[in-house]
Parts: C-alpha cells; structure tokens; sequence
C-alpha cells in the first residue's frame, strides 16, 4: 500500500514553515483507495511569495483545522503504507517537523519520485515535478496546490511502477 502525499507551506526559515495543506491519496497499486485532502490553519503568517505560487491566502486557513486536529487521520491513512512524494526530502520533513511540535515521532519508510524517475527514466532534461509530467504527457491540474500536485505525483508513480516490473526498485 502507498501513500502519495503532497503538502503546501507557509515558506520561511528551515524548520520553521507551517502547513497551510495537504493531500494524501492511498493507492494499492491499481487505485485510489482513500484520501485525505485539507486545508490547514498554519498559526503563523504566509510568506507573499507562496500566496502568490498557490493561491493559498491567510483568510483561505484562518478557519481551517490546525495540525493538531487532523494528525490523527493522517496517522491512520499512512499507516503500513509507503510514503511516496517528488522531493520527498521536503514533504516528509515538514510532516515530520509537525509532528515533533506535536510529541510524536513520525516514521515511515519513504519513496522519493524524483530519484526513482532518474533510475526507470534517464535522460530527462527536468525532474522537476511540472516539467517532467510535461515530457511524459502526463496532465496537470491544480499545480502548486496539494491535491493537484499529489494527483500528479500519482500519475507519475503509476507509470514508475509499469516500468519498474523486472528492476525491483519500487517495493511492493
């Protein structure tokens, strides 16, 4: 089971950014079997910058559920599963970081898109999410918010997973 995850930040220093929403779709390997998609009230500020790449405004979070509200379904809906995000060193991180604010040591075993792209498919001039999608055909909708982006990654891991039938390198 697999957990494709994609969380939108506050930006700011390292270790300081809040998460102003997040998107976890369960996948068995064939489909969709949960998900998970919210807003999150951040409780700090949202740098201009990030307003202006996600459309996600203070205003859009200020009633919105805190951390604290949602980690238990988020616990739950990633239990056993593989975490799977592009640039998994950020999104794991920051959930990380969450849940140490909270007491609890977040753990999961991880699957980074970004590196497995290199491995089943070299040569690409961009393994950044929005130009690889690109030049795999593979459609966005929603870039720079979570559930667009997730649904991409998804997408993404799909095809990863067609390709990765005799390399082992996608646990099952």
């Amino acid at each position: 089971m697999y957990a494709i995850i994609d969380i939108e930040t506050t930006g700011g220093k390292y270790d300081e950014e809040g998460i102003t929403e997040i998107a976890i779709y369960k996948f068995d390997g064939r489909q969709i079997v949960d998900e998970f998609i919210s807003l999150v009230n951040p409780k700090r500020p949202i740098q201009p910058f990030v307003v202006k790449l996600t459309g996600i405004t203070e205003k859009m979070v200020k009633t919105a559920p805190k951390f604290s509200e949602i980690a238990q379904k988020i616990i739950e809906i990633t239990k056993d599963c593989l975490f799977v995000a592009h640039n998994i060193s950020f999104d794991y991180r920051i959930l990380r970081t969450e849940f140490n604010r909270l007491g609890y040591d977040y753990v999961r075993e991880t699957l980074c898109t970004i590196e497995v792209s290199k491995q089943l498919i070299p040569d690409i001039e961009s393994y950044s999410l929005g130009k690889l999608c690109k030049s795999l055909n593979i459609p966005m909708n929603g870039r720079h918010r979570a559930s667009g982006d997730a649904l991409a990654t998804l997408q993404l891991f799909k095809l990863l997973l067609s390709k990765n039938i005799d390399q082992n390198i996608i646990p099952y």
